[in-house]
Order: C-alpha cells, then structure tokens, then sequence
C-alpha cells in the first residue's frame, strides 16, 4: 500500500516566515523518508531556510545535503526550486509520495507542458521542481519563476553544487555564473547554496557570487566514523590498477564506487576492470543523459558490481 505523506502546513501571506517547530520537522522527516531524527547541521539549516534566511551549508558528499531543501518543501505550500547540473533521487522521491518534478530542454513537449501547466495553477501539486543552471538563464523560464513568486509560491531556491559557480573552484562551470541575477530577480526569496568540496577562498566567492544576505555559514565535519580508512600509495606500487583489482575482488560480491578525478580516467580504468573480470560502468557528465541513467539503475539493482566515477556520482 502507497504511503500517502503526511499534511502540509499551510501558511498565507502574513505567516510565509514563521518557523515550524523541531518536533514537526522530524515527524516528516521520520514518516517521509524514514529516519529516526536529523544528522549534523542539517536541522540548523532547515530552520534558517524556514525562516527565510539566507544558508551557506558545506556538508561532505553523503552528509544529507538535499534534506536541507527537502523537508522544507514538505513543510510549506509552494514550491522549492533546485538548480542542479545533474539530477538525481528524483524517481525515490517520487516513490514517497513526493511531488518531485524535472525541468529540461530535453524532455518531450507533452511532459514539459504538463508541467508548465501544473506551475500555472493556483495551487501546483508540485512541490520541488530539478532544474538545470542552463534553464535558469533563459529569460522564459526567469519569466515563469517571476510569475510564481508573484503568487506567494516560490519557497526556497537551493543551488546544489555551488562550488560550479566560483572561478577558484575546480569544477567551475560558466553556466552557474549567470546565477548571479537571482537574488536581483527574486529579492525576498531565501537561497540555500549547497556544496561538498569548497576551500574557504571557494566558500566566500560562492556567497559575494549568489550576493547571498547575511547567510547562515554551516560547516560540517568531513570525518564520518562508521567508515574504514586505509592510505595505499600508488608510487610504491609495482601496478595500482592490479592493486585495485585484488581489493574489489577479494571484498566479495559488494557494490562499489570508484571515484577519478577526470572523465578520461573513468573510461580507461572501467574498461580495465572489465577485462579483470570485473562487472562495471563508467559515471561522469560527458555521457548522455540516457546511458547515465542506464548505468545508475544497473547499479542499484546489482546488475553491475562497481561504477567507476567523478564527484558527479555524488547523489544519495
């Protein structure tokens, strides 16, 4: 049987800031997604956003970040938009209950329409709505959001992967840069930048660059003690890749995660490891948006044993 979730607070005008106390917030938190109470900063950061402040939130990869901007868009009316260069999640969200949507260019017309139709209602069922930074710069799309927070809809904006938007960062993306106008465009609405890999020079130029108003700065430890760590050093090595080979093999039929730091490395090394008997993909943006779903899905359901990816492969 589906499980329906649980009422959403609505709140008019006058009420669009006040805080939904900690007790609330965790009972969506256990009835939606099933977990017990909130890790890390994460509370901290949904009361900011609920109140509408301003959040800068560094969390390490696996840390809960989409938490931060899903409960949320479960505890008000209205909509919360997540701007994304990949998305991910969103058929489990779905499988929740969660009225989750995807906005691209690359959708059929009949599903961009229904969608766009939904927005247009006084009262959309949508209530996060993926998009990606390249949407977000069309001056349509700045259109429909303009009309949305016209109505008292638009909640939150959350900008994952924010490091995309800083020149210092190492995946910097000009895309993100044209985020920039969003707080021109929608004043009052609070912003959540979120990232996992961000030195404190990346830190200030994402907040001067999103012209965020006296954020909330949360950092949160990158030590996560239910892990094994062990250091190889590859020069001491007579042949890494054999190296990674033995490990994989003797850690039984387990999934894994492999991360590269380019796209090239990803390839060769997959290939390699299918050579060894190894049953595996390659993960990274320079696929098709169809080959990349293909190879998360065969992931999760064990039909492939370890994906060999970048940090793009850092989704739930």
């Amino acid at each position: 049987m589906k499980k329906s979730p649980l009422p959403l607070q609505n709140l008019g005008a006058k009420d669009k800031r006040r805080k939904c106390g900690r007790d609330a917030l965790v009972k969506l938190l256990r009835w939606n997604f099933g977990h017990p109470d909130f890790r890390g900063n994460q509370l901290e950061a949904i009361e900011a956003i609920l109140s509408g402040r301003d959040c800068f939130c560094l969390m390490p990869t696996g840390g809960g970040k989409s938490m931060c901007y899903q409960i949320p868009a479960l505890a008000k009316t209205g909509i919360v938009l997540v701007i994304s260069p990949l998305i991910g999640g969103l058929m489990a969200l779905k499988e929740k209950g969660i009225a989750a949507e995807f906005l691209s260019s690359t959708q059929t017309s009949q599903l961009r329409n229904k969608i766009h139709e939904d927005l247009d209602r006084g009262q959309p069922s949508i209530r996060l709505l993926y998009v990606t930074p390249e949407l977000i710069a069309t001056s349509g799309f700045m259109s429909k959001l303009k009309k949305i927070h016209g109505r008292g809809l638009l909640n939150l904006i959350a900008v994952d992967e924010a490091h995309c938007i800083s020149s210092w960062g190492h995946d910097f993306r000009p895309s993100y840069r044209k985020l920039s106008s969003l707080r021109n465009q929608l004043q009052d609405v609070p912003i959540l930048a979120l990232t996992a890999t961000a030195v404190p020079k990346v830190q200030k130029d994402v907040i001067d660059s999103l012209n965020l108003q006296n954020p909330l700065v949360l950092k949160s430890s990158f030590n996560r003690p239910n892990i094994y760590y062990e250091v190889r050093y590859k020069d001491l090595m007579d042949d890494a890749y054999a190296d990674l080979c033995d490990v994989l093999k003797s850690a039984g039929d387990v999934c894994a995660i492999v991360y590269c730091l380019e796209r090239t490395t990803c390839d060769d090394l997959s290939t390699h490891l299918s050579k060894n008997g190894i049953s595996c993909a390659a993960y990274h943006a320079g696929l098709n948006n169809k080959l990349r779903s293909s190879v998360l899905d065969d992931w999760i359901c064990s039909k492939i044993q370890v994906v060999v990816a970048t940090v793009a492969f850092g989704y739930d």
